[in-house]
């Protein structure tokens, strides 16, 4: 005989899959289809911005750096300081590393070997930079309905079955938003970098807390580190989000007795870092003489950073602090012209995120202590604010592209901080309320992502923002 409640079950069930791959794909198509008209960033308009391109043909060629032909920079005393370049007059191309004599592509070569290389070798056909950018933002954004699922059916089985999807496709958008309106180079190597870093957390939880037997816990572990060590070829601030491994590595070893055997497991899965490390350093060496330096010192940018170091001083504190407020509590004010907002601090810019503060409630410690969660929480806590620390440091201005740096993880806390709320609250009335609040956020939030887009876009194309403008607010038929 036919069991009612199980087939209505299993019914329930298909439903929510069919309207999660329905929300996936709703949030690809939103995310990536604006790339397309961009006529300063899909390609038309390439300037500096095709390095990834050029990578690719140079590396066919046999070459680390990219052929401009004459040297134009050979005869000035300090070709890092860009007045003395303007004054000059002459040509270089911009957003590069300059080392004697040789311009090579600044940003991370990973993702040259990621997809730009292979397409090349495969279909003869240069990749188009925002074609890398489009392929890395549709990995994000699965690989957060992916981790947000595992940590669902793992730790918040509480959760409400729309509040995953609300937070999923918030935290998807805000993440790579910056990355639509501006998606050629400087957001190929960021969003290259979340979605491996992504993967990589899924990878380890996964191996942490969710598988049992050893050798797969192992496996997974090995596969989240070479995703892992893959981003600091990417963006080497993301790649810090490693840091939280540590964390992880120390539960793992807390649920067992450790072993020369387990031991020997562990360097096992840790070789991915090893092997990706020295081949990043290699790749620096024959570059700039120094296996640390990823080309920083020598970009021909707003300003010099040949004096670019790792020394702190009592100055970089205050402005690490300064910017450290800035970058989370920044407020912008709102305009009358359409699209209204300018991007600010992260909290400004999406209140979603203060949701995070539900992970480091008293009785939220409480019942992360039962599934060792803790470590991770706090993990990830100090790693938003070593990134921001150091993009604060590292750059001449704190861009707003910055901050995609730090929304993925700040999402991820924010979904654990969402999770372990509701594994906290005991009325069911105050679930369902605390469901419309977390909904009505994450749609604010993808609102919010959108004007900011249109705010960013005014910049470059201030007709097609009127264009939007006057659609939204049916202009053109009054």
């Amino acid at each position: 005989m036919s069991n009612p409640s199980g087939d209505a079950n299993k019914k329930n069930e298909y439903c929510k899959t069919a309207c999660t791959l329905l929300a996936v794909l709703l949030t690809i198509m939103a995310c990536i289809m604006p790339m397309d008209n961009l006529s300063l960033w899909n390609g038309e308009q390439p300037g500096h911005r095709n390095q990834y391109e050029l990578m690719a043909e140079a590396i066919l060629d046999g070459r680390l750096d990219i052929d401009y032909g004459e040297d134009t920079l050979a005869n000035l005393e300090n070709p890092y300081n860009p007045q003395e370049r303007d004054d000059a007059g002459v040509w270089y191309p911009w957003d590069h590393a300059y080392y004697n004599g040789h311009y090579y592509m600044y940003f991370g070569i990973v993702p040259v070997f990621l997809v730009f290389l292979p397409y090349r070798v495969l279909t003869g056909q240069a990749l188009t930079t925002f074609r890398g950018t489009q392929i890395f933002v549709v990995f994000i954004i699965i690989g957060i309905f992916v981790l947000f699922d595992l940590l669902r059916k793992r730790f918040f089985k509480n959760m409400s079955y729309m509040a995953y999807i609300g937070l999923s496709v918030a935290v998807s958008v805000m993440s790579v938003w910056y990355s639509s309106a501006e998606p050629a180079l400087y957001c190929t190597a960021i969003t290259a970098a979340i979605a491996l870093q992504v993967w990589s957390l899924y990878f380890f939880i996964r191996a942490v807390w969710y598988e049992k037997n050893e050798n797969k816990q192992i496996a997974y572990a090995a596969v989240g580190a070479l995703l892992g060590a893959l981003v600091f070829g990417c963006r080497p601030p993301i790649a810090l989000a490693n840091i939280i491994v540590l964390p992880m590595l120390y539960v793992f070893i807390k649920q067992r007795k450790l072993t020369i055997a387990l031991l020997g497991k562990l360097a096992l899965a840790a070789l991915p870092y090893v092997f990706v490390g020295v081949g990043l350093m290699a790749y620096n060496y024959v570059r700039f003489d120094n296996p640390f330096e990823f080309g920083q010192a020598y970009q021909l940018t707003v300003a010099d950073q040949s004096q670019y170091g790792f020394a702190i001083h009592s100055s970089d504190i205050i402005r690490i602090f300064n910017g450290v407020m800035e970058s989370f509590f920044q407020y912008k004010k709102v305009n009358e012209a359409f699209p209204f907002l300018e991007t600010g601090g992260m909290l400004f810019n999406y209140p979603l995120l203060l949701l995070s503060l539900g992970a480091i409630r008293s009785s939220s410690i409480s019942f992360a202590k039962k599934d060792r969660l803790i470590p991770l929480v706090f993990g990830i806590f100090a790693v938003v604010l070593i990134i921001t620390a150091v993009d604060v440091l590292w750059t001449p201005y704190l861009l707003e592209r910055y901050h995609m740096d730090t929304y993925f993880l700040m999402g991820i806390l924010c979904f654990m901080g969402v999770g372990l709320w509701y594994s906290t609250i005991t009325r069911e009335k105050t679930k369902r309320i605390f469901c419309l609040i977390v909904v009505g956020l994450s749609i604010i939030s993808v609102v919010s992502s959108f004007l900011y887009y249109v705010d960013t876009v005014c910049v470059y194309y201030p007709e097609k923002a009127q264009e939007i403008g006057n659609a939204l607010f049916f202009r053109s038929i009054m």
